[in-house]
């Protein structure tokens, strides 16, 4: 403790730590990014393997074909698509569930929008599903078969491919006897809405937006889902699709099992339209950057928070689902239906031998190829490399402010004197209580005379209370009293933000304005002001209007505000993390006063480019990529900035529907932590 008592001793860590802390950090965030992407390299993941071995896919032997003609089922389906581009051939596939001897159902729900979309109408909608009973045992398991009910007038492809397969297969299950748990056969409309009314309906959860009828029969806890997304006959390839609500993912073990059964069959199976490389250009430039594009797209597609297909909403209730979704050709594919039923039938007849839930394999991980993974024990490692460059930043202010130093340095003293009593400095300890300031500097002197030890006689209270930085001026502020300002009103603002949807939709009906419009204009009006943030509450001095805190104080709390969140986040959504901390951290480590013009709108232009609003719209361009765009770059620009009110608002509507947390974590976690950093780029210069 005498180095750190020591002023000089002291001075000099500042100095040697100063000189490397810039170049230790940055260090640390290059070797952490370049470590996390190199995970995609075929020598640094794993091949995938079956933890669970009561699945048993290698046994399953195929009988499936269809007893009935499947090009004139396509045909009354088109023909029922044609009557009313609005509505979904429902009743049709209610008729043939029933005629095939199924248990069928029709579960009606409707919607009420949020945030006054459609001024506060109910709309309705219908699903229909089917039950097989198990003969074999007690009926308190199920798996579930899932296709979206699409209209001739959706965007989306059609689906009336799954629904051939869903009926061929209902036809061919109910006369096997050797089912073990019951078969749901679900067909639902209007997309995720129908799938979470008939799940909150199964679950009897109670929703305000999402309000279901009770289901005329139920089946037993659901074990696991299967999504179908295929539009026709002529099948190219199939995507797999697993990315569900918050980032959430399956057992790898459900998705191994899909792949293995669509490679047995001859089906190629892709992951977001990339297939796998080959085992001969695995270690090659070009077998790594297509792994790593791979893990890219993955990634992108669990950091939206937004589920992939349908198969999304189950996880939130322990069920591990996935969606297979066909890539068709306009004339003739390399695969027919016949293929997907016989991969549908392996994965239930698979799934029929569990004998408990999921629970091996991993929950956490990324996927550069269908049959390579990275778990959560190898990328944690390289990003918190990452979040180690906020940490060495705090253990830099940590010694640049006395205050805290001096203070444990003080508490170690007092406590190390406690545990040896000296009847000396017990009297010197008494006198100092009674007599003057004048009479303690005397005793404490004769007890280091007699002791031979220095014994620092200013309290914790007083050493709390000293200028926090030694290179400070007399007029700095310091404590928390000085910051405080800045963090209530960051509080107020990320409130603001998070309870603002509801004020501007309410404002925007009354001046008959666009829901979505008032919204956007009203986040970017908060975002101006924001901008403005540091000159609102900035005080006002004899020389002129200037925001002066302890801005060391304030980064080292931002600092640890920002790696707690990563860290916990991580967790959840580790490619929401990753994306996060590649942008905030080697920002956040940089940002601090300047007397200097050039590095202090240098400084601001970097906090702009990471700004939550920025953040958005850049997703919404690189969303935008795969669209057509007239006029070059400018279209391209122009389109994500007409895509980002409508982006907005689907967030919003995620919120209120299915719990979608996106929105809450911009609101109470990125906007503050960006509105610290903010302040602190327009801090009094030392």
């Amino acid at each position: 403790m005498g180095i750190l008592s020591n002023p000089k001793s002291r001075q000099l860590i500042v100095e040697k730590v100063s000189r490397y802390n810039n170049i230790l950090s940055g260090a640390c965030y290059v070797v952490g990014v370049i470590w996390f992407m190199a995970l995609a390299y075929k020598p640094f993941n794993a091949k995938t393997y079956f933890s669970e071995n009561a699945l048993l896919p290698g046994v399953v032997e195929s009988g499936f074909f269809f007893d009935f003609d499947v090009s004139s089922y396509i045909t009354e389906v088109k023909d029922e698509l044609k009557r009313d581009k609005r509505n979904v051939p429902r009743d049709w596939l209610y008729q043939k569930m029933r005629e095939a001897g199924l248990e069928t159902y029709k579960q009606n729900y409707t919607i009420h929008y949020p945030l006054h979309i459609l001024q506060g109408q109910f709309v309705p909608g219908q699903n229909v599903y089917g039950i097989l009973r198990a003969r074999r045992a007690s009926r308190v398991e199920a798996v579930v078969l899932s296709v979206p009910l699409r209209s001739k007038s959706s965007e989306l492809p059609q689906t009336y491919g799954g629904l051939i397969v869903m009926l061929g297969l209902v036809r061919y299950f109910i006369r096997q006897p050797y089912w073990s748990k019951d078969i749901i056969f679900l067909a639902t409309d209007r997309e995720e809405l129908g799938m979470q009314a008939w799940l909150d309906g199964y679950h009897h959860v109670h929703s305000q937006y999402i309000r279901p009828d009770e289901l005329p029969a139920r089946s037993g806890q659901i074990q696991a889902a299967l999504n179908l997304e295929i539009p026709d006959s002529n099948i190219q390839f199939m995507n797999i699709k697993m990315e569900g609500l918050n980032g959430q993912l399956p057992n790898l073990d459900l998705v191994n099992l899909v792949v293995r059964l669509c490679n047995r069959h001859g089906l190629q199976v892709k992951l977001h339209n990339k297939a796998d490389v080959s085992d001969m250009e695995a270690e090659t430039p070009q077998g790594y950057l297509q792994s790593a594009g791979t893990m890219v797209r993955m990634m992108w597609a669990q950091a939206s928070g937004s589920p992939s297909g349908n198969h999304g909403l189950f996880h939130r209730y322990h069920i591990e689902a996935v969606t297979l979704e066909a890539v068709c050709k306009k004339k003739t594919g390399r695969f027919s239906l016949d293929t997907v039923g016989r991969v549908v039938e392996g994965i239930f007849r698979s799934l029929n031998n569990l004998l408990e839930r999921f629970h091996q394999s991993f929950f956490f991980y990324l996927l550069p190829g269908t049959e390579r993974y990275v778990s959560i024990g190898l990328y944690m490692i390289p990003f918190a490399i990452i979040c180690c460059s906020c940490l060495i930043k705090i253990s830099f202010h940590a010694i640049k402010r006395r205050t805290l130093m001096k203070a444990i340095a003080l508490w170690v003293k007092l406590s190390a004197d406690a545990s040896k009593p000296d009847t000396d400095t017990d009297i010197a300890v008494g006198q100092g209580k009674a007599g003057s300031d004048k009479n303690v500097t005397e005793t404490t002197a004769a007890t280091q005379e007699k002791t031979g030890e220095k014994l620092d006689t200013k309290s914790l209270h007083d050493v709390v209370e000293e200028d926090t930085d030694i290179d400070d001026h007399d007029d700095q502020p310091s404590g928390v009293l000085s910051i405080l300002p800045l963090v209530l009103s960051s509080v107020i603002m990320s409130v603001l933000c998070y309870t603002g949807p509801e004020l501007l939709s309410s404002v925007a009906v009354p001046f008959k304005m666009n829901v979505e419009d008032g919204i956007f204009y009203g986040f970017i009006a908060l975002f101006t002001a924001s901008l403005m943030f540091p000159k609102m509450i900035a005080r006002r001095t004899s020389e002129e209007k200037r925001l002066n805190f302890d801005w060391r104080l304030l980064k080292a709390l931002t600092l640890i505000f920002q790696s707690l969140m990563l860290f916990g986040l991580a967790l959840m959504n580790i490619s929401l993390a990753y994306f996060l901390a590649v942008l905030f951290v080697p920002v956040s480590v940089l940002v601090h006063p300047s007397k200097s013009r050039v590095s202090q709108w240098g400084q601001k232009l970097l906090l702009l480019l990471i700004s939550p609003f920025s953040i958005l719209y850049i997703a919404t361009v690189i969303r935008s990529l795969g669209d057509k765009n007239e006029g070059g770059s400018l279209g391209l620009l122009g389109n994500a900035w007409s895509n980002l009110s409508h982006g907005v608002l689907l967030t919003l509507v995620d919120r209120y529907f299915f719990g979608n947390w996106l929105f809450a974590l911009f609101s109470f976690a990125v906007f503050p932590n960006w509105l610290s950093l903010w302040s602190i780029s327009f801090c009094e210069s030392e």
